[in-house]
């Protein structure tokens, strides 16, 4: 070999030892976090549907605005910005019922260009009003790759989660890079099943989420210093900055390092002031002018909603407003607490239970791992906590202000994935508590439970959106189908059954072992003596599967009521009939449930033998998962 070549190696060795004898190396925490993301991220970018994310249409509209230069919301459909009608075939939201994913869906779409199926123009728009930094790395993805390279539009929509995906892990990563103590907290709170999907999705919560995460870590690691100079000052400054480009649920954030940091560490004149000053103006220009700027393209909000309004009635009934908050702090927190962990998008499938209790688990483990004995003072926990319940709050009582209907008796839109960056607070405060002392785990028990409830999560979206009745395998209880996504019963129904009005409804099962059919019923202002006749009727073989006479007193008042006989093991793909009639002359019967819409199309609702353009809310339950492996031997 030539010298040439041995003085090259041995100088790049050199180069490799002089590196890692500076110190630049991987906290386990960090690793944890990157191979977490990646691998269980990459997992949910691919197997969550087209627009199967919470609000992934309206920010997909949004990124394509901006790809077109076109920065504020609506500023191009306004002006007929064409959209590709692609986008909308493929959403997972079109359809009305909730099903898996097509088998063939990725060949059928995966070569199409973004005008396979023409444009749509001037009829859209998007309700995605937040500040361009959250899609900008979206925007130039579809912009290079979409409007520029024409690569098909499915690739280009998964390129654009991807790249989303990679901006969540650079700001999570920077977190628990410099945060002075907590890191495998902070990381397992990073890494929790509702953060990693929202970072795969297109959308503005993976960089505010990030974002949140690196202000609580940057604002610790600098007020743990003894000493603020110009170079912690400006550091500061930046981070405000990125700060008030997140949602509006995570600006309350901006109090921790006011009360974190005594103004006499600054060793610079007007330090404190200035920082607050700055801050002050950050806020003003960068959520107040954006919000009235974005505010001009933005849709109408619905009826009964005024910002302005709703703020007069708190001035107005302090004692009412307060109510109704601690209200729903103790009756909703449990399903907020239950959101922030783990759910699918617009919960449209169960996650699998032990999600929840293998993630908590973790990250009670991580509180315990050595690393936390040097961590914060009294002052800093108590901050924390502090912050942490102005934080919570604030996120209610802005979705009060913002979205509930003016006057309104509870709060409306709250969902538990809006935590993300205010439950590391909570969590950061109980890290290496000193009576815990006595207590210390290994960082390898949060590492396999926290791996643990990725894995199952995500098992379980794979079976929920990709396998019929796939959520058979991991919870009890039949099949049924079909799912509605939207679910209102209520809204509308029939003139009551009679001798007179018979209604009719063609079934067509899309599982095998049906046993159940249920319709929604609602018997209130029915005879109570009379008789209503329920039949259900197998067309291809010709024979009764069930027929049942119930007086009408026996029936529910807006509930299910529950045909049960024998399962049929090959039910899927049969035509059935399902009619209901009074059976008795004069009497009036119950009313049932009707879609507002026809919402099952390959199947007819009749009204004494007239097709109209509705269905009855039914659903038939079929036995699935592993009780039809018992029971059968085959899936």
């Amino acid at each position: 070999m030539p010298a040439s070549v041995l003085s090259g190696i041995e100088s790049l060795k050199n180069k490799v030892g002089e590196i890692t004898s500076k110190g630049i190396s991987f906290h386990g925490a960090e690793i944890y976090l990157i191979v977490t993301t990646l691998v269980f991220g990459l997992g949910a970018c691919f197997l969550l549907p087209v627009s199967g994310g919470y609000d992934e249409e309206t920010h997909l509209m949004r990124v394509w605005e901006m790809a077109s230069l076109k920065f504020l919301p609506n500023e191009g459909f306004s002006g007929n910005m064409p959209f590709p009608a692609l986008y909308w075939e493929m959403s997972y939201r079109r359809s009305f019922l909730v099903r898996p994913v097509e088998p063939d869906f990725w060949i059928k779409y995966s070569g199409l260009p973004f005008d396979a199926h023409d444009y749509i123009y001037g009829s859209v728009e998007t309700r995605s009003r937040y500040a361009p930094p959250l899609f900008l790395p979206q925007a130039l993805v579809m912009r290079f790759f979409g409007l520029s390279n024409r690569l098909p539009a499915l690739t280009v929509f998964y390129v654009c989660r991807l790249i989303q995906l990679l901006s969540f892990l650079l700001l999570a990563w920077l977190a628990v890079r410099i945060i002075p103590y907590g890191k495998w907290v902070l990381a397992i709170l990073a890494t929790s099943p509702v953060a990693v999907l929202q970072a795969a999705t297109i959308s503005a919560d993976a960089i505010s989420n990030g974002i949140g995460l690196l202000f609580i870590a940057g604002t610790l690691f600098l007020a743990t210093r003894k000493e603020l100079q110009w170079k912690e000052w400006v550091s500061f400054s930046f981070l405000f900055l990125i700060l008030f480009w997140a949602k509006i649920n995570v600006v309350p954030l901006a109090i921790l390092p006011f009360l974190l940091i005594r103004p006499s560490q600054f060793k610079i004149r007007f330090g404190y002031i200035g920082l607050m000053a700055v801050a002050i103006i950050l806020c003003l220009v960068e959520v107040l002018g954006w919000n009235l700027l974005a505010s001009s393209g933005a849709r109408v909000d619905p009826e009964g909603v005024s910002f302005v309004g709703q703020i007069r009635f708190i001035a107005a009934n302090p004692v009412r407003f307060s109510t109704v908050i601690a209200n729903d702090v103790w009756g909703r927190s449990v399903d907020y607490m239950r959101g922030w962990i783990a759910i699918y998008g617009y919960n449209y499938w169960p996650v699998p239970a032990w999600t929840y209790y293998i993630y908590m688990a973790g990250l009670l483990a991580a509180l315990f791992v050595k690393e936390n004995e040097n961590g914060i003072d009294k002052w800093f926990r108590l901050v924390l906590v502090i912050v942490f319940a102005i934080s919570y709050l604030g996120t209610i009582i802005s979705l009060y202000v913002a979205y509930t209907p003016v006057g309104s008796n509870f709060v409306v839109g709250i969902q538990g994935r809006y935590f993300v960056t205010v439950m590391p607070l909570l969590f950061l405060a109980l890290a290496g508590l000193p009576i815990s002392k006595g207590i210390r785990i290994s960082a390898f028990l949060p590492v396999i439970l926290g791996v643990a409830s990725l894995a199952v999560y995500t098992a379980g979206m794979y079976l929920s959106y990709h396998v019929n009745c796939g959520s058979q395998f991991y919870q009890a209880g039949l099949c049924y189908q079909p799912n509605y996504k939207n679910w209102a019963p209520d809204e509308l129904y029939s003139s009551p059954v009679s001798d007179q009005l018979i209604l009719t409804q063609e079934i067509v099962p899309e599982c095998n072992g049906m046993t159940e059919l249920r319709v929604w019923i609602n018997a209130k202002g029915a005879t109570p003596n009379g008789v209503t006749e329920f039949l259900l009727l197998d067309v291809a073989q010709n024979s009764e599967v069930s027929k049942v006479n119930i007086q009408n007193s026996e029936l529910p008042d807006g509930d299910w009521y529950t045909l049960n006989f024998q399962p049929d093991w090959a039910s899927k793909g049969r035509f059935y009939l399902f009619s209901i009639r009074g059976d008795q002359e004069g009497t009036i019967g119950p009313r049932i449930a009707y879609s507002l819409r026809q919402e099952y199309p390959e199947v007819k609702l009749y009204e004494n033998d007239q097709p109209i353009s509705k269905d009855m809310i039914f659903q038939t339950g079929c036995i699935a998962g592993w009780e039809k492996l018992r029971l059968t031997g085959s899936p």
